[in-house]
């Protein structure tokens, strides 16, 4: 029975060995492969810090879960953004502590989340110089710009960020080492769209130059190069052409996800708000020198739950903003229309052409304004830079048009409403292009129809139109304010009668789709 009894704890003993052996030799290999895995997971074109179509998709805190999953697999992970989160966003309209938030939640939300690198998007030089310069030091991850600098008053600089005040580099170079001790040096540059000129703001336009220059400087010492760009997409894959060292292009400003391989590269771009996002897994094989790319694009849904702690800071700032839209008369949360539809707010879309979601915006101000014979909207009002689907709430027509603005209608031959209709058109690509209701354009004829009938010259028409496109204040219709002998009248609300809806535009498009729900 000893004999037995010795048998059977040497087994066990072995056993033990053996398994405590396989389970160290997976995670601390004790013989360098020369292999390593680093993972970056990407995101782009996120201005919303809580989930959107009543909780289903997106959601910062969810994020937050798939890096720590991540994390906990690989310690060799870094999260990142491309480009666009300080900006445009309703919630950074409105004001705490005396100040306009101005992209405040977006940075210490995505501090929590952990956050690891940023570029600039277009969108974040909508923000004034001195609100800019607040996000840039708050911020606790990582930014880099190989294209954009600080243009001072005596000086063009590199901007600072982090509480640290560094200047922004035009290149990184991150190092991973891993259980074995296979270490790699990854180069990285980081790309913006130059088409938000700033005053405070020097773009370098020259993007494929720069990138192959800067490409250039960095395969000395790097293993591999990587990108985070916030370009269109035909730059993007112009960009892998050009520049093949650049194995990985991490994109933006696109809203749609997509991903494209050039030659042995390849070009990624997530769903805007957080509604995918892309986890990219990098095998690198020091001895041969080879690089393997395995990308997957994960969907951010109620499948995922929340991280707790940043949902606590998502949650802080949802406080701060239900309020503040409480006091100005609004419920955030009212479900007002439920539509499998795509109402399209791209920028690409609304400042080139009519969609679904401009129509149903113009149709709403004809409502509320049913002595006016036609509407004009200037399309940089619309602000989404999304597609809004499923149950669409107050705060999607808040976040759609984050400045409202007032309904005014105005009497003005037909001769200035042809020369605001042309001015328009010739504005196609800006804030300053207009979208109408009532009015069409006859290719063929080269003529302009308000209700089907060609705009008499000399007739007098009461057009409504929004409040800042009578400032003169849009690109090149500076000829069309109060100022203008041709303006006749100007009707303008009581802003006293909260039961106007001509006080603000927003207030009109609810009582619409209140009107039409089904």
């Amino acid at each position: 029975m000893k004999r037995y009894l010795i048998i059977f704890l040497f087994i066990c003993t072995i056993g033990f060995l053996a398994c405590k052996s396989s389970k160290s030799g997976s995670i601390n290999k004790s013989i360098d492969d020369n292999k390593i895995e680093v993972v970056f997971l990407q995101m782009n074109d996120v201005y919303e810090i809580s989930p959107l179509e009543g909780g289903k998709t997106g959601g910062l805190s969810r994020v937050a879960t798939i890096r720590k999953r991540l994390a906990a697999q690989n310690p060799n992970v870094r999260c990142l953004i491309a480009g666009d989160f300080l900006n445009p966003s309703v919630v950074g309209t409105l004001k705490y502590e005396g100040q306009r938030i101005s992209g405040r939640q977006m940075v210490d939300v995505m501090n929590t989340a952990g956050v690891d690198l940023a570029i600039f998007g277009n969108h974040e030089f909508d923000l004034s110089e001195n609100d800019l310069e607040k996000r840039l030091t708050e911020s606790q991850f990582q930014w880099i710009s190989s294209n954009a600098w600080h243009k001072t008053t005596s000086d063009l600089v590199p901007f600072i960020s982090g509480s640290t005040h560094e200047p922004m580099p035009v290149t990184r170079v991150l190092e991973f080492k891993d259980g074995d001790g296979t270490q790699v040096r990854i180069g990285m540059i980081g790309l913006v769209i130059d088409s938000n000129p700033k005053e405070f703001v020097k773009y370098d336009a020259h993007y494929f130059d720069i990138a192959r220059k800067l490409a250039d400087s960095l395969q000395s010492h790097c293993d591999y190069l990587v990108a985070i760009t916030h370009l269109n997409i035909a730059d993007d894959l112009e960009l892998s052409k050009q520049v093949p060292a650049l194995r990985l292009i991490m994109g933006g400003h696109d809203h749609d996800h997509m991903y494209h391989q050039v030659g042995e590269s390849f070009v990624a771009k997530a769903d805007a708000n957080a509604k995918t996002v892309y986890v990219h897994k990098i095998l690198y094989d020091k001895l041969q020198k080879k690089l393997t790319v395995q990308s997957q694009l994960v969907p951010v849904n109620a499948t995922i739950p929340m991280d707790s702690a940043t949902q606590r800071v998502v949650d802080k700032w949802t406080a701060i903003a239900d309020r503040s839209f409480n006091e100005l008369g609004f419920s955030p949360g009212e479900v007002l229309l439920d539509t499998q539809e795509l109402l399209d707010g791209r920028e690409s879309s609304v400042r080139h052409h009519t969609t679904n979601l401009t129509q149903l915006i113009t149709q709403s101000m004809a409502a509320a304004a049913p002595k006016a014979d036609a509407v004009i909207l200037n399309s940089g009002s619309i602000r989404i830079d999304d597609q809004l689907t499923g149950r669409i709430t107050q705060y999607d027509i808040l976040r759609a048009l984050p400045f409202g603005g007032k309904i005014l209608e105005v009497e003005m031959p037909g001769g200035l409403l042809k020369k605001i209709l042309e001015t328009g058109k010739l504005n196609e690509g800006s804030g300053g292009y207009l979208l109408y209701n009532q009015i069409t354009y006859d290719e063929s004829k080269k003529e302009w129809l308000l209700k089907q009938k060609p705009i008499d010259l000399q007739k007098t028409y009461r057009i409504a139109i929004s409040d800042f496109l009578l400032t003169g204040q849009e690109k090149n219709l500076d000829f069309l304010s109060s100022r203008n002998s041709d303006i006749k009248i100007v009707y303008s609300p009581d802003k006293n009668d909260s039961k106007d809806l001509h006080n603000d535009i927003r207030q009109a498009i609810i009582a619409y789709l209140r009107t039409n729900k089904k």
